[in-house]
């Protein structure tokens, strides 16, 4: 029993010192640099926003180009030399003229004009300042979902080595409870040892590699969490 323990506190001081490396000196800058700008580039919801703004900013464009719409302009040219003729109502022309059903004068060579919308001219200044509003507003959101993004980068790249990190400390535990039930048996066969010693080194290995196992899947959702947001599997990061 006393052999027995003593193999327990070996365990356990292994286990500790294994686990003396902090998850800080895990971290490492250059490489969730760039998490973070994968994610931002890869990741729908950042795509998004990004089309946001650059569908306002096109639409910001199109209302500052639209001013020349409240302007109208024509002309008229008819290639002769007459001074002009009178169209009659009834269709009838006066000297060189041609016949028609409404009375008008037409001129004889060029005329041009240009007319005001007044209703857009009023209304276009709030439109442009709609439009700008609506970019710098999809501007803002845009830079809000960045420093969101951010952090959940982060947030998932600490669980990532935190999950990695449990599952080298369960997987050293569940090793060395295998060296103690192994030699748990061998002083139970020989009578060393009595059942009930022998039976609780069982259950420690058999809880221990119960633990290796939920912290290997833990582990793998970590890493399949981090590489949802940055859109690449971590293996392809260089």
């Amino acid at each position: 029993m006393k052999k027995l323990s003593i193999l327990l506190a070996f365990t356990m001081l292994s286990i500790s010192l294994f686990a003396q490396d902090a998850i800080i000196d895990e971290v490492n800058d250059a490489t969730l640099q760039k998490y973070i700008e994968l994610a931002k580039k890869n990741f729908p919801r950042k795509k998004a926003f990004d089309t946001r703004v650059d569908r306002s900013k096109s639409a910001l464009n199109m209302a500052k180009s639209s001013w020349l719409d409240i302007f109208n302009g024509g002309y008229y040219f008819s290639p002769s030399s007459s001074s002009g003729t009178f169209i009659s109502p009834g269709g009838a022309a006066g000297p060189g003229g041609a016949s028609s059903q409404t009375g008008q004068f037409v001129v004889r060579g060029f005329s041009a004009g240009v007319s005001v919308n007044l209703g857009n001219l009023i209304s276009k200044p709030s439109i442009v300042k709609m439009a700008k509003a609506d970019y710098e507003l999809a501007k803002l959101e845009s830079t809000e979902y960045d420093n969101t993004l951010t952090t959940e980068v982060k947030s998932r790249y600490y669980d990532y080595l935190l999950a990695k990190k449990q599952l080298a400390l369960r997987t050293v535990a569940a090793e060395n409870y295998k060296t103690v039930i192994n030699d748990a048996k061998l002083k139970y066969e020989r009578a060393e040892i009595a059942i009930e010693v022998y039976t609780a080194s069982r259950t420690l290995a058999t809880e221990s590699e119960a633990q290796a196992l939920t912290a290997e899947v833990t582990f793998l959702k970590a890493k399949n969490a981090l590489e949802d947001v940055i859109g690449t599997k971590l293996e392809n990061v260089k």
